[in-house]
């Protein structure tokens, strides 16, 4: 096939086609001529076309049949029409039903070439775009992460950043904001995927019996320890433990866990057989592990081994723009666990979303839609079926009315109009500004500056 790219030709008149055919391959195209349209769209359904140049009027099949067959078959390739016959209707008719360009007969030859390079530049786009959608749908799928703002892009690309790596990961923020799928995204993308990813909440568990989580036990080892059994690290071996709350460890283990980490080994809880382990360790808290380190109740050189590459996740209240999307992936998500119709959030019942400052983060707004998918009684969540904490909170208290979050903008320029009358109501005081929107002030500071507001 010729770098340039392979060409399709349909057209009955054959001192036409061989006009085209010839001007095409001195640019350096691959043409292949069809006087009989079916044959051409027989070999179109075996794709393998980058560009295709049709005839409007032939016999048995226009040049329209033929558009509405590529789109049909090979979506992505763009179509250029000729016609002796042209009329501004048919013109507006090709160009939308999806046709590149649309020429008239007899063809000059330096419009034809513009038109096919113009073709095939956008073959290239709309390949470029197909690309991106597949990324973006394995971005959801395999790492697990809805999103659609920048504060999250930032996490994606520093996960993908480290993944491939075997440094150890200490991912922060508060509760609820996907600390475990931000470790599941980091497993999923390393070398380890194939290997065990095991999840340990070390808030749930006794200090006695983190211990034997962790390390494992032999029999005999205490009351009830009636066979061995591997711990996490070990079990683990060759993948990933996720330490989640990581901050909730004792002293006591943490000096265990130190050890471990350090040099690649263990002991089991009655046991003086050391055991080698190969286990990459990604740790999650919602503490300020530094505070933790200056009061001596984390030990700092856990800390520095824990926090080789930090991720921080951002609450949702300062990643608003996720919340739409966020929010139909957890409808879908509710429909297809309860077997239930598919709902849908009314624009009232969105801009509250909107509005509410979630502190319970994504977990709190998936549980706010899971009840209001059982109150709803239509196949639409309006704002009476929201909690009632959502609804009575949505507008901070020091604000006289709502920010308006007109329902046919883009979210972008909903913050962008909403920051500047937020800054508008307060004469210019971020301060106040920030607590009407109901951010931080940091993040109010960020966005002026990213909008370029005065």
């Amino acid at each position: 096939m010729s770098d340039m790219g392979r060409v399709f030709v349909f057209d009955d008149d054959a001192d036409s086609l061989q006009s085209v055919v010839t001007a095409l391959r001195r640019d350096g195209f691959e043409v292949v001529p069809f006087a009989d349209p079916k044959a051409g769209l027989d070999r179109l359904a075996e794709g393998n076309v980058d560009v295709i140049v049709t005839d409007l009027r032939m016999p048995g099949f226009t040049g329209m049949d033929v558009l509405r067959h590529a789109a049909r078959l090979n979506p992505d390739v763009p179509v250029v029409i000729l016609t002796a016959y042209g009329t501004v209707d048919g013109a507006v008719d090709a160009v939308r039903s999806g046709a590149s360009d649309f020429l008239m007969k007899p063809v000059e030859i330096p419009r034809l070439r513009a038109a096919v390079f113009k073709a095939l530049k956008e073959r290239g786009m709309r390949r470029e775009i197909g690309r991106l959608r597949e990324e973006a749908g394995r971005t959801a799928g395999v790492e697990g992460i809805i999103s659609a703002s920048r504060a999250m892009e930032d996490v994606l690309r520093k996960i993908r950043l480290v993944a491939p790596t075997r440094m150890n990961v200490l991912i922060t923020g508060e509760s609820g904001t996907g600390k475990e799928l931000v470790a599941r995204a980091i497993h999923h993308l390393s070398p380890r995927v194939g290997q065990p990813f095991l999840p340990l909440n070390c808030a749930a568990i006794p200090e006695t019996l983190l211990e034997s989580e962790l390390f494992g036990y032999e029999k005999g080892a205490f009351t009830g320890a009636t066979t061995a059994r591997p711990g996490k690290l070990e079990s683990a071996k060759g993948g990933t433990l996720f330490l989640d709350e990581v901050g909730d460890v004792s002293l006591l283990i943490q000096s265990k866990l130190l050890r471990a980490i350090e040099q690649k080994e263990i002991l089991r809880v009655g046991s003086s057989q050391v055991l080698q382990v190969d286990v990459r360790i990604l740790a999650a808290t919602n503490r300020d592990l530094k505070v933790l380190v200056e009061e001596k109740t984390f030990r700092e050189d856990l800390f520095y081994r824990l926090n080789v590459f930090g991720i921080q996740v951002p609450p949702l209240r300062e990643r608003r723009e996720d919340i739409p999307k966020l929010s139909e992936h957890f409808l879908e998500v509710l429909s297809r666990e309860n077997s239930t119709p598919r709902k849908h959030l009314s624009p009232v019942a969105m801009k509250a979303l909107l509005a509410y400052r979630w502190p319970g983060n994504v977990r709190q707004l998936r549980n706010a839609l899971e009840t209001a998918t059982l109150v709803s009684s239509g196949d639409t969540i309006d704002v009476g079926d929201l909690p009632a904490e959502v609804t009575r909170e949505s507008v901070p208290p020091s604000s006289p009315e709502p920010i308006p979050l007109p329902a046919s903008r883009t979210l972008t320029e909903i913050e962008l109009d909403a920051i500047r009358d937020a800054l508008a109501k307060t004469g210019g005081n971020k301060t106040m500004a920030a607590k009407l929107l109901g951010i931080g002030l940091r993040t109010l500071h960020r966005k002026v500056k990213e909008y370029g507001i005065d």
